[in-house]
């Protein structure tokens, strides 16, 4: 019966269980000595590899693609496979035995060929077994760096085991990583290069067949000379109607003009005045005329000009009805430069209207060549993008034939993309078993686990030897405890 664990009932338990508290520490400590002692010290030969992540490229180069901009989730990802791909190549059967058969298979384990008669298994195959286990890998954190470790019961030994495992995994790295497949590379490359070459043909017989250039370079330009050309026919037929409404003027005001005049008479003055008033009417004329091409019936300036247009020729009607003297007449020079201006206007309407015709039929050919050009894009746009897909394709591939020609140069030197960090040291103390740790535990699981079993045993005890349990049973203070004497027979009267 337990009730309360103080340290007085702790050390009351363990001395009443004394036998079995020290018959737990007694098979614990024997476990360890059975265990522990009888095992033959081993040492640790300690190196370290650096595995580059930069070259990774180099090492499988159809396994990555040619985009730029990998974000750093994938190269952590990326670079935590190759370090894992490492792991497993070192680990690996093959490289194993390459190592036991570099230094020898029973100068490694000296025991291994009657180890295997017992097990009824090949010498090799158990070394490997034995390898695999006295082999430590980790990688250092945050770093590309494999810590590389082996135990055996000879330093030295120890030392060139890992020594001949690092060659040997440099070895199979060359062989199973950097594998370009050359041969098959070239031969695709040259597929590709065909391939764009005929596509390359293809693209320039359609732009001669065509007379398509440059579409984009084209279209551009002929859009371009489409504005200045529609431009050019506003002004122009801007400047043609201007022309003709100036003949227009010109020939209605010759009509008007006698083409013959006093050239003189005995009242000068009057017939100044004529000349005068005449010229006036003209100029309204040419200016009311203007005005309409430019104007509405209703628009204030141009009524105004009419109001100025009728007063003057009702003061030249005025003018020339008042002369009554003897004239002698002639021609009229007004007429005359009427006449002048008049076919000047008509030599100017010609020449507008021929330039509008050329620019229409200018406007005409560039809108019937972007017609072709449309009808004709979506044909070179295709051509234009195979032959795009073609070279993209081949400049891949053209990447990885350099590649490739690279890594079996490299292959062919014995480069890989390893270098040993530190070569493999030489122990100089032995490394496990850790005697004096083991010790410790085993000292440690003998108390706790003796000290486990006798509160177990309390538990289920539920005899009273304590004064604590009166207590608890009766729930009656105690008050006084009588300790036990034993009385010797010859004291007993």
């Amino acid at each position: 019966m337990l009730t309360n664990l103080s340290p007085r009932n702790l050390a009351y338990i363990v001395f009443k269980r004394l036998k079995l508290f020290l018959g737990v520490l007694f098979v614990s400590l024997s476990l360890y000595a059975a265990l522990v002692l009888t095992q033959p010290m081993q040492y640790e030969s300690n190196a370290s590899v650096l595995v580059k992540i930069g070259d990774s490229e180099l090492v499988t180069p159809d396994a990555f693609s040619e985009a730029q901009g990998r974000t750093a989730a994938s190269n952590a990802n990326m670079a935590k496979q190759i370090m894992n791909s490492e792991q497993v190549i070192i680990t690996s059967q093959d490289v194993l035995r390459s190592a036991l058969e570099r230094v020898g298979v029973t100068k490694v384990y000296p025991e291994i060929m009657k180890d295997a008669a017992k097990a009824k298994v090949p010498p090799m195959t158990l070394a490997i077994d034995r390898l695999i286990k006295d082999v430590s890998i980790a990688v250092n954190n945050e770093t590309n760096v494999l810590m590389l470790s082996l135990f055996n019961t000879d330093p030295k030994t120890a030392r060139a085991a890992l020594t001949a495992l690092i060659a040997a995994t440099i070895d199979k790295q060359a062989l199973v990583m950097r594998d370009p497949r050359l041969a098959f590379l070239e031969n695709k490359l040259t597929a590709l290069k065909i391939e764009s070459d005929r596509a390359r043909q293809s693209l320039l017989e359609f732009k001669q067949s065509s007379g398509i250039s440059s579409f984009d370079e084209e279209r551009t330009l002929l859009l371009k000379q489409r504005d200045e050309v529609q431009l050019s026919l506003r002004k122009m037929q801007s400047d043609l109607v201007a022309a003709e409404g100036r003949g227009s003027v010109l020939k209605d005001n010759l009509a008007r003009t006698p083409g013959q005049i006093a050239l003189s008479n005995e009242n000068d003055l009057t017939l100044h005045q004529v000349d005068d008033a005449r010229s006036r009417v003209v100029s309204l004329e040419a200016q009311y005329q203007a005005a309409r091409q430019r104007f509405t019936e209703t628009n204030p300036e141009l009524q105004d000009l009419k109001a100025q247009l009728d007063n003057a020729r009702r003061s030249a009607n005025e003018t020339s009805t008042q002369s009554s003297a003897r004239v002698r007449t002639g021609a009229n020079p007004l007429s005359q430069r009427l006449s002048a201006d008049l076919s000047t206007a008509q030599s100017d309407a010609d020449a507008f209207r021929k330039a509008v015709a050329e620019r229409e039929r200018q406007l005409e050919e560039i809108n019937l060549r972007l017609g072709y050009l449309d009808t004709n894009e979506a044909s070179l746009r295709e051509l234009e993008r195979r032959l795009g897909v073609s070279d993209k394709d081949y400049q891949s591939y053209l990447t990885r034939v350099q590649s490739a020609r690279i890594l079996n140069d490299m292959n062919l030197a014995g480069i890989t993309n390893l270098s040993v960090v530190q070569a493999p040291s030489m122990p100089y103390k032995a490394a496990r078993p850790k005697k004096l740790l083991l010790f410790v535990l085993a000292l440690f699981a003998g108390l706790a686990g003796g000290l486990a079993l006798c509160l177990l045993l309390e538990m289920l005890d539920d005899t009273i030897a304590l004064p604590d349990q009166v207590e608890a049973l009766t729930g009656l203070p105690l008050l006084a405890v009588v300790d036990e004497h034993h009385i010797l027979p010859e004291q007993i009267r």
